[in-house]
């Protein structure tokens, strides 16, 4: 790849999560973890180690669907450097993902029934910093600045459209991590874990 700065999928993102989410469209949380190892962030999220079963997308809604529960997670490896999370339960600002340490942790959080996308959220070390979300216009203003030079042809316009918006912030997070979604990371074998119901109550 001469330029990953400026790549873009092969694929649009959202009509993949929709073939391949079985739902996920509805409603979803994705976190990009800037790490390796799949088992630390794992702990770091206070899973129920023994709760572990290694399964698809797709296996992993239906066992979600049937434990009481409340909170869980599909954890596996995205790209070099990278470990991906579906979060079940949790929300933007969640303390767990404040517990995941120094380390880069991008964040897409959707609601489509309800019409809504937050921003590509940024937390490091405890901190949310910001978000990463691409500019309205070519060069426009963002949240933080130095990730600017990766947005070129990611703009978002003026005009809200929360598939094509999810479509290019998912790319955002693809320039980032060096990986794209396509068919064969969607029907990846990762592990899911429960959290047990209380890990996270002050």
């Amino acid at each position: 790849m001469t330029h990953p700065e400026q790549a873009l999928p092969a694929e649009n993102q959202w009509d993949l999560l929709v073939e391949y989410g079985h739902g996920l469209h509805n409603g979803l949380h994705g976190l990009w973890v800037e790490s390796d190892d799949p088992e630390e962030v794992s702990r770091l999220l206070r899973v129920n180690p023994d709760s572990r079963q290694d399964c698809d997308l797709e296996a992993a809604l239906a066992v979600y669907g049937a434990i009481p529960e409340r909170t869980a997670a599909w954890i596996g490896p995205h790209s070099p450097g990278w470990t991906h999370v579906f979060a079940f339960g949790l929300h933007p600002y969640h303390p767990a993902i404040l517990n995941l340490g120094k380390r880069r942790i991008f964040e897409i959080f959707s609601r489509e029934e309800l019409g809504e996308l937050d921003p590509l959220n940024l937390y490091n070390d405890g901190e949310h910093l910001g978000d990463v979300t691409p500019p309205y216009d070519e060069g426009g203003e963002m949240d933080l600045p130095e990730y600017l030079p990766l947005t070129a042809g990611l703009e978002l316009g003026h005009t809200r459209d929360l598939k094509r918006d999810l479509h290019l912030m998912a790319g955002m997070v693809g320039r980032i991590t060096g990986c794209f979604t396509d068919r064969e990371w969607w029907t990846a074998m990762r592990a899911f874990y429960r959290v047990p119901d209380g890990s996270w109550e002050a």
